[in-house]
């Protein structure tokens, strides 16, 4: 599974979102043949082309084009997000490919927390739990890749990632203003994009993948960031708290708008603790030395102490 020595991997959705920045960790160490499998034509794609990664139009209903192109594949990374099953009978059918092809190993698409099937996020158990299932029962080596929060969010409105949106999560250090849920003192992992792809890139040279291969670049509290952002903000923030019964029933009120009720979910899944976990892959590969909040929030807001974008 390798070519003039180095291993062929493949990463499904890589164009965008987290799976750009797992290309961009990948391709820089020089270790590793990389291939993008997009729905895109790859003549639209020459900022990755002219990197050296070969880009594959591929149908992910077209069973026998997959097994062709994963002929050769050591590991497949699946960075697929979608809002409907069609994420999941994609994965299925990359993962039936990659049985057929022999693939090593196979990652599907989670980048998140520590859930699992009592996860309070619907969204997950509909399309993500199905897939881990799957491929758990295949026999493929496997790992679910957890890293928590993405600390690009905390830039917003600025963007942080040219691959993520803007988006606010608990605390907007724009306008010195939380909306928090629970007592702010319940513990969640946070990690920036662009380490994500580092720490993926290094998880390719270990011998073994654990079934979970959890990553942090901070481990923190709601209360410690909105001291951390009070002092590189220099002005005091409007913390607002409700408790977990009020967002588990504003998330049951919410049925009009996907995003609002998977944000309340997703905050219930803070309090219960499913974005705090271990630090696996920091302790196996401490040659990744990953942005903490501190520094990241020092880069982008602490030369605009008091602006608001």
């Amino acid at each position: 599974m390798a070519v003039e020595g180095k291993r062929i991997i493949v990463v499904a959705g890589g164009t965008g979102g987290i799976g750009r920045h797992i290309v961009d960790g990948i391709v820089n160490t020089k270790k590793f043949i990389v291939k993008v499998f997009s729905r895109q034509d790859p003549s639209t794609l020459s900022d990755l082309t002219e990197k050296g990664v070969i880009v594959v139009q591929v149908d992910y209903s077209n069973h026998e084009l997959l097994v062709k192109e994963l002929q050769g594949v050591h590991t497949v990374i699946v960075t697929l997000i979608s809002l409907d099953e069609s994420s999941i009978y994609s994965q299925i059918n990359l993962l039936n490919a990659s049985l057929e092809a022999k693939v090593k190993r196979f990652a599907p698409s989670e980048w998140a927390g520590k859930h699992e099937e009592t996860s309070p996020i619907e969204l997950y158990k509909f399309l993500k739990l199905p897939v881990r299932e799957k491929v758990k029962a295949s026999g493929i080596e496997y790992t679910i890749f957890v890293n928590g929060i993405f600390m690009d969010y905390f830039a917003s409105p600025q963007r942080a990632s040219a691959s993520l949106p803007s988006l606010t999560v608990g605390i907007d250090f724009n306008k010195c203003q939380a909306d928090l849920f629970g007592t702010g003192n319940e513990p969640f992992c946070i990690t920036r994009a662009d380490d994500v792809g580092k720490f993926v890139a290094a998880a390719l040279d270990l011998d073994k993948w654990d079934e979970y291969t959890g990553m942090i670049g901070s481990r923190i509290t709601w209360n410690e960031l909105i001291k951390l952002g009070e002092k590189i903000r220099g002005k005091q923030f409007h913390v607002k708290y409700s408790s977990i019964d009020e967002v588990v029933q504003l998330a049951k009120d919410t049925n009009d708008d996907i995003m609002k009720k998977f944000m309340y979910q997703v905050h219930v899944s803070l309090i219960q603790g499913e974005f705090d976990y271990e630090d696996t892959l920091n302790k196996k590969c401490p040659q990744v030395q990953p942005t903490t909040i501190e520094n990241f929030l020092l880069q982008w807001w602490g030369d605009k102490q008091g602006q608001v974008l």
